[in-house]
């Protein structure tokens, strides 16, 4: 029988690391954020800010939502295209949507490595004010923000509670 890595309430520490690594490792060679250790309690914008979610289906089933604030998506947008996207550009859509599916791509990646089947999502791309992610309290959820000088983003890791993770068999 297959080990239990994690409770069915938790968020699967294995999960977290894999997604921290991976905008790491992003997020390094692209526009130097970097991981905070100890990030606020909720890390919530009131401002201008755009939100990429991405599901995947697997075991256990789990979604992260991207967050970035304005001044953040346009100095990522840069990076990662290597021109000047305005915020409020149709373009903005499109290159967060494709950040996030190299972000997606190297998660299903380190996974797989370790045993974790997954299969993802098409992003959804959300932009607006006062941007937040409501989640029910049924689920368990994890947070990673990443800062640099330029602007600030952070991921929301959501799992349906009474999913457990477990250790792939031999």
């Amino acid at each position: 029988m297959a080990e239990v890595l994690t409770s069915a309430d938790t968020f699967p520490p294995v999960i977290s690391n894999a997604v921290r690594d991976a905008a790491l490792n992003f997020f390094k060679s692209s526009c130097g954020l970097k991981y905070v250790e100890n990030p606020p309690d909720s890390a919530e914008t009131w401002c201008s800010a755009i939100m990429s979610t991405i599901s995947f289906v697997g075991d256990p089933p789990w979604t992260f939502a991207l967050v970035l604030p304005d001044d953040a998506a346009v100095m990522v947008a840069h990076t990662f295209a290597g021109f000047d996207i305005p915020f409020d550009s149709p373009d903005m859509g499109d290159v967060l949507g494709e950040v996030v599916n190299v972000l997606s791509g190297e998660i299903v990646a380190r996974l797989d490595a370790k045993g974790i089947k997954l299969q993802m999502s098409l992003p959804t791309v959300i932009r607006g004010h006062n941007v937040c992610l409501h989640v029910p309290s049924s689920v368990s959820t994890t947070q990673l923000m990443f800062s640099g000088p330029k602007g600030t983003c952070w991921f929301k890791l959501v799992k349906a509670r009474g999913h457990r993770l477990q250790e792939p068999g031999p």
